[in-house]
């Protein structure tokens, strides 16, 4: 069993836990700023893939804006405690982020710390993956957690289950972006309650006229 796989069962073994602590993320000051920052740069029923969706918290906020948001997680289970746990009635759709199954009409990506279960050597391919399916200008939101290698790291919703993550430096990370032809408009490092996080937003450029 490989690490994405091993990390899906750990999901599916914390989902419950997992969707009730999700509740708090409404309080979160920080998270709203960056909703709303990645929604005014789209307009106004924008097509948004949340990939990585968890329980579909985002995808609900990201609907508020008026984006026609679409929750994706590679755990069903975790969707499932979303719709049934906490209400979320957002559309949701099961799919690994390395093949996405939609073409190429997608405005924005909001990938919020689930690209960092990928190993590194998944990431290049996978952003290729998320190039693929943006229409030119459209958008893409990353977030992963600062640091150095990559390490099976216990959960604070059962201790007996661990996921794995791997870490990143700026220059790195945005190295990537540049290679799979996204250019960075913004991004900065952000103090979470255990860790600290790389944020970007980048656009795949409009094709020469």
């Amino acid at each position: 069993m490989n690490q994405l796989e091993q990390t899906r069962q750990t999901y599916r073994h914390i989902a419950t836990a997992y969707a009730q602590a999700q509740q708090e993320r409404g309080a979160s000051e920080e998270m709203k700023a960056q909703l709303e920052k990645f929604a005014a740069l789209l307009s106004p029923g924008a097509i948004v893939l949340d990939v990585g969706c968890g329980p579909g918290m985002d995808t609900a906020v990201l609907r508020h804006h008026h984006l026609q948001a679409i929750g994706l997680d590679y755990s069903y289970e975790m969707m499932l405690a979303g719709r049934e746990g906490l209400g979320n009635q957002v559309p949701f759709t099961q799919a690994d982020m390395r093949r996405l199954p939609v073409a190429d009409n997608v405005d924005g990506l909001w990938v919020c710390a689930s690209l960092l279960h990928l190993v590194r050597e998944e990431v290049l391919p996978t952003l290729h993956e998320f190039h693929r399916v943006l229409r030119p200008g459209g958008v893409l939101y990353l977030s992963v957690k600062l640091g150095d290698g990559a390490a099976w790291v216990t959960n604070p919703y059962d201790q007996t289950h661990q996921r794995f993550f791997t870490y990143w430096q700026p220059e790195l990370l945005d190295s990537l972006l540049e290679t799979a032809a996204f250019h960075i408009l913004d991004g900065w490092q952000e103090a979470g309650r255990r860790d600290t996080w790389l944020v970007r937003y980048a656009r795949k450029e409009e094709p020469p006229k």
